[in-house]
């Protein structure tokens, strides 16, 4: 299984614009903890992984409607995490890289 554990570098491309966040993955077995952090808000995730797949939830903050639950899934493959978030008011594509220490 590939080492998914890091920190990621986020750009989402939203309705609302391009964002950029950090995503920061620690997985233990299969399941996923860390945090999802913003220039706003840090939220802590939860959720699982197979292989590369990725599939958790965490709260965001967005202006103007305040904090929203997302689901974000994906995968990792070569370093690039690729996935998307249904928020409750469209879908959210996620680009990242794995910043390498």
């Amino acid at each position: 299984m590939m080492e998914i554990n890091g920190t990621y570098d986020l750009k989402i491309e939203t309705p609302l614009g391009e964002k950029y966040a950090t995503l920061i993955l620690e997985v233990e077995g299969t399941t996923i903890s860390g945090s999802f952090i913003t220039k706003n808000s840090s939220s802590p995730i939860s959720g699982t992984t197979s292989g590369n797949e990725i599939n958790f939830e965490t709260t965001i903050t967005v202006a103007p409607l305040g904090k929203i639950a997302a689901r974000i899934i994906g995968k990792i493959e070569d370093q690039k995490l690729i996935a998307e978030s249904k928020l409750m008011f469209a879908v959210a594509k996620i680009t990242g890289l794995k910043k390498i220490n």
